[in-house]
């Protein structure tokens, strides 16, 4: 053999030889669709944030793809189609998702787990100051603005009936629902966001007050549809017219995941954005205002589905906390 086709054969076997070290790699490798929401959705960058630190965590073992979607509604569905394997939603919609109650009644995913307890944002019930309201119980007849298919709107929704409140809705999009507002059409709306834009932008066209509602109209909330009434305060100041700290409604975003997502992933999954969490939240002012950087406390207080095995494993082990039995996977308790 001349020593040109000598050298050929011996490259030919090399690339061979890394071509099989490439596939044996690639095979290795888990792939995790993540979905996220709308990319016009300032909360998309919550998502890319953490799969950025995974994929910086683990290259060459994991890597997540960011999956834009219709919102969080939307991610409970595509996990339950198993159409994506990490999706963030409310932690109140996901657990009458797992449960099958409400409006998923006959739909229920037992599958659904949680990574950890995300952050809380209040929903704040914006009304004209000309149209007189005083209380949330006035709003009962009033031309009232609802986003369908958001979250917020589901909550709301469902707080108004719990209450036995009918307003007269007027279904629109969010941002049609503002211009409603300026020019009379609706007299009330409703709003998700710690300080958010649309309502300071409301409070520099026109006289607004934000309602407070009480703890006893969150209790009933919760009698007529469990686990889905939550709350928190809001500070004076945060608006104009939110003279002292008042009661919000409020609903915690929690990254759900599926139960056949491999143990070891969601372990490293949940331990990259730990270490990270601190860069993560002070880079993001939703993350940080709702308090995402306390991830075990967060779920422990508010979430009703249970965590992933991987996830409990790295709170238990590495955290060293006592895991709480209505976080305890039902996997795990038939060990």
């Amino acid at each position: 053999m001349k020593g040109s086709s000598r050298w050929l054969l011996a490259l030919t076997c090399l690339v061979f030889l890394l071509g099989l070290t490439a596939l044996a790699e690639a095979q290795k490798k888990v792939y995790i669709k993540w979905g996220a929401t709308s990319v016009r959705s300032g909360l998309y960058a919550n998502t890319v944030a953490m799969a950025k630190v995974v994929n910086k965590a683990y290259p060459g073992e994991i890597e997540v793809t960011v999956v834009e979607t219709g919102g969080f509604l939307e991610n409970l569905t595509r996990l339950q189609r198993k159409a994506i394997h990490i999706g963030p939603a409310d932690a109140s919609a996901g657990y009458a998702n797992y449960a099958g109650i409400i409006d998923y009644q006959g739909k229920a995913n037992p599958n659904l787990r949680i990574l950890w307890g995300g952050y809380i944002t209040p929903i704040h019930i914006v009304v004209a100051e000309k149209a007189g309201i005083k209380s949330i119980k006035e709003i009962k007849g009033v031309p009232f603005a609802m986003n369908p298919g958001t979250t917020s709107g589901r909550v709301v929704e469902l707080f108004f009936k719990a209450l036995n409140i009918q307003p007269d809705y007027k279904l629109m999009g969010i941002g049609a629902s503002a211009d409603a507002m300026k020019s009379g059409v609706v007299k009330g709306w409703y709003k998700a966001g710690f300080k958010d834009a649309a309502i300071l932008d409301l409070e520099a066209n026109m006289d607004i007050k934000i309602l407070p509602v009480t703890k006893a109209m969150v209790d009933e909330f919760n009698k007529v549809y469990p686990g889905q009434g939550l709350s928190m305060e809001i500070p004076a100041g945060l608006f104009k017219s939110v003279k002292k700290p008042q009661l919000s409604l409020a609903y915690v975003v929690t990254d759900f995941v599926d139960k056949d997502v491999p143990e070891d992933v969601v372990f490293k999954i949940v331990k990259a954005v730990w270490e990270n969490r601190k860069e993560i939240v002070g880079s993001l002012a939703t993350l940080k205002e709702g308090n995402f950087e306390d991830m075990f406390g967060m779920a422990a207080k508010y979430c009703n589905v249970p965590l992933h095995p991987g996830a409990v494993k790295f709170y238990r082990d590495v955290l060293k906390v006592k895991i709480p039995d209505k976080l305890i996977p039902p996997e795990m308790k038939k060990k």
